[in-house]
């Protein structure tokens, strides 16, 4: 698993804070657009193609939540 860089892991803690389904990489990337974070979006993409990585989301998400335990 690639280590997931900490401004990423802060900006999936914020928008799970605001309520944004976490299970819904859509909706996390709808709020993630909302706030202008375009950059932070891409790291999501796997590399050299236009394909999301869901495993790379969800292990984000899930490292986000066991950092806020």
């Amino acid at each position: 698993m690639p280590v997931i860089p900490n401004d990423i892991l802060d900006k999936l803690a914020d928008a799970d804070q605001a309520g944004i389904n976490m299970k819904s990489p859509k909706a996390v990337v709808n709020h993630l657009l909302a706030q202008g974070e375009k950059e932070s979006i891409l790291f999501f993409y796997k590399r050299n193609s236009l394909e999301f990585d869901f495993d790379k989301f969800n292990g984000a998400v899930e490292e986000m939540q066991k950092r806020k335990k």
